[in-house]
């Protein structure tokens, strides 16, 4: 592929960031001190807002006034992979990063990124970790939420983990591409209002085009409540249904295990009221039990490790709310669209 290929030691790399948003006011200034501070600075920063209610343009605003590199882009569309779009369009750099205005990034991230690429021609996406940690670290309830996150109980996603070695995998959060693979594969599939990194990066896959992840850290800042946690929860299982029937391939297993974990317990609970034999009944509940011994022995090892008893008990609640809510946003889709997969 070398032949076809654009090798980005033969000329000047200029980076462009595309950092899509929505009602970030909390978190967007830290993002973009981050961005601007790398130690590689990008050449553009284009920030997308989704028609922002809140403070969030004003912020940017501020910014631009003394970063000639960063630019306000209104996306009247709103949606996440209409943002993404039309900043990729917009860019002018052979090196595209996708930003989240509630992500603050490794000040190595972008050197990193680059000197991989450059360094791998295998090599076409590549990405951080990207650890959740609370806006608030005082608060216990966002700290619960933030480990569920980034446990291995919690998730199954190798990008919300620290590794120690480069390591290649399905898809990243926070990529930087090769500007040449929406040449080759076009951009993001925009009937996906959530997975559409999920569903691009299988594209990648699917073309020979190869992703990492790098062993450095970004920060995700989680949700700051439940009522946040339990709505991005199920709109991420929601969107899991619409995604099988754009991508078939596209998504793993581990993105239903919510959903058969929620499907699991409405069968045992019409089993405890309807069946009178008790020992079918205990034999069902096994699989709920040993789900609540390894929430318990996650929640009290993280508590322990804290020193802080509280978060024993919001961590349990945490991940059963974590699995519940991106489960039943699955089956609600897959009971709401079933008509789908009939036409």
């Amino acid at each position: 592929m070398k032949g076809v290929d654009i090798l980005l030691e033969n000329i000047e790399t200029i980076i462009s960031v595309v950092l899509v948003c929505k009602n970030e006011e909390n978190t967007i200034e830290k993002c973009l001190n981050s961005l601007i501070n790398q130690s590689r600075m990008p050449d553009e920063i284009l920030v997308v807002d989704g028609m922002s209610t809140d403070e969030t343009q004003n912020i940017v605003r501020t910014f631009i006034k003394t970063h000639s590199n960063i630019k306000l882009i209104i996306n009247d569309k709103v949606f996440t992979p209409h943002g993404l779009n039309l900043g990729i369009k917009k860019s002018k750099g052979n090196i595209i990063m996708i930003a989240g205005g509630h992500t603050i990034f490794d000040q190595s991230y972008l050197k990193q990124s680059i000197d991989f690429l450059l360094n791998n021609d295998d090599a076409y996406a590549v990405g951080g970790v990207s650890l959740a940690q609370p806006l608030d670290q005082k608060s216990v309830l966002q700290k619960s939420i933030a480990y569920s996150y980034s446990s291995s109980f919690g998730t199954a996603s190798k990008h919300r983990y620290l590794h120690d070695y480069p390591i290649e995998v399905d898809t990243v959060a926070y990529a930087c591409y090769r500007k040449e693979v929406f040449e080759k594969i076009g951009y993001f599939d925009e009937r996906l209002l959530r997975n559409q990194d999920i569903e691009f990066n299988y594209r990648m896959r699917k073309n020979g085009l190869k992703i990492f992840l790098l062993p450095v850290i970004n920060i995700y800042y989680v949700p700051t409540n439940y009522k946040k946690f339990l709505k991005k929860n199920f709109s991420n299982g929601y969107w899991n249904i619409l995604t099988l029937r754009y991508t078939p391939h596209g998504l793993s297993l581990r993105h239903f295990v919510p959903f058969f974990f929620v499907t699991y317990l409405i069968i045992l609970i019409l089993l405890l009221i309807i069946s009178r034999n008790n020992a079918l009944k205990i034999v069902f509940s096994l699989p709920l039990i040993f789900y609540l011994i390894l929430d318990s022995y996650f929640s009290l090892n993280y508590s322990i490790r804290e020193r802080k008893i509280s978060l024993f008990f919001c961590s349990m609640v945490s991940f059963l709310l974590l699995h519940l809510s991106y489960g039943i946003g699955t089956l609600w889709s897959l009971v709401r669209n079933a008509f789908v997969f009939n036409k």
